[in-house]
């Protein structure tokens, strides 16, 4: 995978963006809003049973690309926060 995220803020929310390939862009695109308490942000996916008809380039990837786009955040966004996984959600959290 030599996918890359983007990051679009709109005040304190925005979307973030799983970008793949060079000549053809595949694009997965995820709702976040910026959390209180102790959690950074809560970033919006799809279902399990969602996943391969919103995204057919990417069927059977979800956990890989999720994974993924998560571990980024984190790193470059809260470096000392947790990942939280949800069904239809993860957040990153301060401990």
């Amino acid at each position: 995978m030599a996918g890359k995220i983007n990051i679009i803020q709109k005040g304190p929310s925005g979307t973030v963006q799983y970008i793949e390939g060079w000549l053809k862009k595949n694009l997965c695109e995820f709702y976040f809003e910026f959390g209180g308490g102790d959690t950074v942000a809560i970033v919006t996916v799809p279902a399990k049973d969602k996943w391969d008809a919103a995204y057919p380039w990417a069927a059977g990837r979800r956990e890989e690309i999720l994974s993924f786009v998560a571990e980024q955040l984190r790193r470059t966004q809260a470096p000392t926060s947790t990942i939280v996984w949800e069904e239809k959600s993860f957040r990153l959290v301060q401990k």
